[in-house]
């Protein structure tokens, strides 16, 4: 039987450490020369995504799991949890990052803006806004974007939880789906008339940045989690559950889908966020009704599960990092020597890795330890904190490993 309980499932953290893995992939610039590293390299933004739609799937599944066994959801408890395990890290982030631009003399030559004018946007989480309405990418920076978009939803989801309650919000997320997509894809139309097959910049970063338009991904997390817990559809989950070819079918569609979609940038910024959300969807469903499969179990190994807790470090600091290295080593944005291409990128990995460790250890657990105990969940214990997902506890179906510390929401 497919558990309405709150575990922890360690895969999931797992999950986490291949979706930072990817990042960090992504933002590296490409040796020239290798061109089937840079496809590869050039899908590795779908982490971000893959990131979206677990937000999405374990805050609504907290939320469910909250509104069901008290009749509300406390918005104060609620908001408070997430200020503490936020905000600590990404402050201290934002006064490194705008220290690390002076000492590195980083953007200082760029009229169009300087770091230290920024901070009204981090602070208001408007980053990605921004973005969207200037086509400026901000080095160094730039990754917060999809942390305004997590808070966002964050505000916005816990209060149309508690005001509709979970019966209301599952036909709402399910129908906002395909009404996004077609939304986006009007911006597209609209923004690329007479040259439809190559986007202008201002298109891209008006569709890839803006909250509006990228949403979805997060909503088709929150609809699986409902889905799960959807008692009439309990018959299908608990044969799915049994089902051999589920995983190994869901691994190659996700690989596929991206593949695909991705393969052309109409796609992706028209129907293909949405298209690889789902994807994404089937694949962490396969993961949370089969936590003892062979893709289960690889994602639980150990390095995998301390990586995947502290990836929202990692998520942090890795950017103002590599901006540090550019311009300490020598190379660009947009291009590094091959020879030194491992090197570098074992260095970031390595460097990204240590700091949100330390950090996570000396000064996150911190503020975590003050949030208060909440009763509703099964036995407080939770999953590390993602990259996009900060915090957010994972959850598994009866018989699943359940974690050994406290490493809550």
């Amino acid at each position: 039987m497919v558990t309405r309980e709150h575990r922890y499932l360690p895969s999931l953290d797992g999950l986490r450490a291949i979706c930072i893995a990817g990042v960090l992939f992504i933002h590296m610039p490409p040796p020239s020369g290798h061109p089937w590293l840079e496809a590869v390299r050039a899908r590795g933004w779908y982490g971000v995504d893959m990131f979206f739609v677990l937000s999405g799937f374990l805050i609504t599944w907290i939320l469910a799991v909250e509104a069901e066994a008290t009749g509300t959801v406390d918005l104060g408890r609620f908001y408070r949890a997430r200020t503490l395990r936020l905000l600590p890290a990404y402050c201290s982030i934002i006064v490194l990052v705008l220290a690390g631009s002076r000492l590195f003399r980083i953007a200082e030559g760029n009229a169009a803006y300087r770091l230290a004018h920024l901070w009204p946007l981090f602070l208001t989480y408007t980053l990605n806004i921004w973005m969207a309405a200037t086509a400026i990418w901000p080095w160094g920076v730039s990754h917060f974007w999809s942390l305004c978009v997590e808070e966002h939803f964050y505000l916005s989801w816990s209060a149309i939880v508690k005001r509709w309650g979970t019966r209301r919000i599952l036909p709402f997320a399910l129908w906002a789906l395909p009404a996004l997509a077609a939304y986006r894809s009007g911006w597209y139309l609209w923004m690329n008339r007479g040259h439809l097959a190559a986007p202008s910049t201002a298109a891209f970063f008006r569709i890839y940045y803006a909250t509006d338009t990228r949403i979805d991904a997060i909503l088709v997390g929150c609809a699986l989690a409902l889905l799960l817990r959807e008692r009439r559809l309990e018959a299908m989950w608990i044969r799915l559950e049994r089902a051999r070819w589920l995983w190994p079918l869901a691994l190659v569609a996700a690989c596929a889908t991206i593949a695909w979609v991705t393969e052309e940038r109409w796609r992706i910024q028209t129907f293909g966020y949405t298209a690889m959300a789902l994807a994404s969807s089937t694949l962490l469903a396969a993961i949370f009704l089969q936590p003892q499969s062979l893709l289960s179990r690889f994602l639980a190994l150990r390095p995998l599960v301390y990586i995947g807790r502290i990836s929202y470090g990692i998520y942090l600091v890795h950017a103002p990092l590599l901006a540090a290295f550019e311009v300490k080593l020598g190379f660009s944005a947009q291009y590094i020597e091959p020879a030194r291409y491992l090197r570098v990128f074992a260095a970031l990995a390595a460097v990204s890795i240590a700091a949100a460790g330390l950090h996570y250890r000396f000064v996150e657990r911190r503020f975590l330890a003050m949030r208060r105990r909440r009763p509703f969940l099964a036995d407080g214990r939770g999953a590390g904190a993602g990259a996009l997902a900060p915090g957010a506890e994972a959850v598994a179906p009866e018989g699943a490993a359940r974690g050994s510390d406290v490493r809550a929401l």
